[in-house]
């Protein structure tokens, strides 16, 4: 059953409902595609993890139409670690100390999650490889050419401490419906999140009502004295603030 999924997965390009209709419609497969599959899956040409796997993260079995399959690349033992997810819109002095003390503190118990975006997420990636500590990355497009922050060919990773995982096969291109669908994912796998800046219109409150729907608690390192900072907005709203990580996460 998993080489079928594999396959719905390539065919219709990670599509969640596709994929569904195709399983309950009992769609025809010829058994040579799925021998290709297995083949794949062999070489190591193809790395996934189905939803019927044992090393399937349980936490994503809970969310909204969570995908059938994982592609990924590094090591997928990260997903059995204690998950977390930090990002933010922007930096200054404070934050960037906020943000160095974090990811330490961090990593003692988890495993940082993150979706790379330009901006602070590249200050936590480089943070991260600098010190040798594990990280999970989520891609909004397939594996062949992720998009991130910066070319992820150029980052120096232990091939240990790294995993990056997408519900799209290779050569699925970007749009902006997957920089959304990827969130719940983000989220899924995540025990908390941590945002240390955003501004009051801000791409991460998507991320936020992401949280919401899923239960999971918001921290907020506490933002600049303006109405335009959203961590203020989302403390005053019931976010948790949190000025250190320390007895706190």
């Amino acid at each position: 059953m998993n080489l079928v999924l594999i396959y719905f997965a390539i065919k219709y390009k990670g599509y969640f409902h596709d994929i569904y209709n195709a399983i309950k419609k009992k769609e025809f497969i010829q058994m040579e595609e799925l021998e290709k599959i297995g083949e794949d899956l062999s070489s190591g040409k193809i790395k996934a993890i189905t939803i019927i796997d044992e090393d399937y993260p349980e936490p994503l079995k809970q969310i909204n139409q969570p995908p059938f399959v994982l592609f990924y690349e590094g090591n997928k033992e990260l997903l059995k670690e204690k998950l977390i997810m930090l990002t933010g819109d922007f930096s200054n002095e404070n934050i960037n100390k906020f943000i160095n003390e974090s990811a330490f503190e961090l990593s003692k118990n988890y495993t940082l999650v993150s979706n790379f975006s330009k901006g602070l997420d590249e200050k936590i990636i480089d943070n991260l490889i600098k010190n040798n500590q594990n990280l999970i990355l989520i891609s909004s497009n397939g594996l062949t050419n992720p998009y991130f922050g910066k070319n992820i060919n150029e980052l120096k990773f232990n091939k240990d401490k790294y995993l990056i995982i997408s519900e799209y096969p290779e050569n699925v291109n970007l749009n902006h419906k997957r920089l959304i669908q990827r969130n719940r994912i983000s989220i899924g796998l995540s025990e908390a999140l941590i945002i240390a800046s955003s501004y009051k219109e801000s791409k991460i409150s998507n991320l936020v009502s992401c949280a919401l729907e899923q239960g999971k608690d918001i921290f907020c390192f506490p933002g600049l004295q303006s109405e335009n900072d959203g961590n203020n907005l989302l403390i005053r709203d019931g976010a948790k603030m949190i000025t250190s990580i320390k007895n706190k996460i």
